[in-house]
């Protein structure tokens, strides 16, 4: 690629069921008395009140003398998507062409736990947008949203307002994008898929939501970027080496 550091490919990639092979909140909820939580906190979840039910689901944990360290510790056990490591360290040798972003409706305690317990090398990626999350002195864990149901996609992080910013503020920096692949699996990562163009390829992983919103698109609505489905980490690697 030409312009060395000042032209790259953005790599986007959401964390649960993407990244990491199952969804953040249901591998905590492990630790609950009997493997998993009671029926209002699930019944919450379902019915997308995911904040309020990660609330609901710490707070429980905390009154059964489940730690936020046993959570952070659990957290490290996350297994990772076969082949997405191999992703990552590809992305990581080639710094000068990938940038790499991560989006993501979990939150920074559990995201940056299962990172690090990979040891997956923090310059690979450029920034990370997800929900809060603090301990506080009673050492509880919290979670609050990053954005406050912004977004018809999401009621905790709308994913197209943070991409195009992130973009714009590093066009302001420098450095623009010949193409953005987009990585994700669920029904909030359709809302940034919508603001991609020609250039640009989004990878819905098979079998879950974001493909069946794309597949279910009539003609004059669909995405305007290539739209190449996977399994496995391997297949999204074949479509990064071939920008090489």
């Amino acid at each position: 690629m030409a312009s060395g550091n000042k032209e790259k490919v953005l790599t986007v990639f959401d964390f649960d069921r993407t990244i990491i092979d199952c969804n953040s909140d249901d591998w905590v909820a492990t630790l609950c008395p009997g493997g998993e939580p009671p029926k209002e906190i699930w019944d919450k979840y379902r019915q997308g009140f995911f904040m309020e039910a990660a609330e609901d689901l710490l707070q429980h944990l905390h009154d059964n003398g489940v730690s936020s360290q046993d959570i952070l510790d659990v957290m490290t056990q996350a297994p990772y998507t076969e082949g997405m490591k191999d992703v990552l360290t590809f992305i990581g040798k080639n710094r000068g062409v990938f940038d790499c972003i991560i989006m993501s409706g979990t939150n920074e305690l559990f995201l940056e736990a299962a990172l690090k317990a990979e040891g997956v090398d923090r310059e690979v990626v450029s920034k990370t947008y997800t929900n809060y999350g603090h301990i506080d002195d009673t050492g509880r864990m919290h979670v609050k949203s990053y954005h406050n149901r912004l977004c018809s996609c999401s009621v905790d992080i709308c994913k197209g307002t943070l991409l195009p910013e992130y973009i714009k503020g590093k066009a302001q920096k420098g450095v623009t994008y010949t193409k953005v692949v987009y990585v994700g699996d669920g029904r909030n990562d359709f809302c940034p898929c919508k603001g991609l163009g020609p250039p640009d390829v989004v990878m819905p992983r098979k079998g879950y939501k974001l493909l069946e919103i794309i597949e279910a698109l009539t003609p004059e609505n669909r995405l305007k970027a290539k739209v190449i489905p996977w399994e496995q980490g391997s297949e999204v690697l074949s479509v990064l080496e071939g920008f090489m």
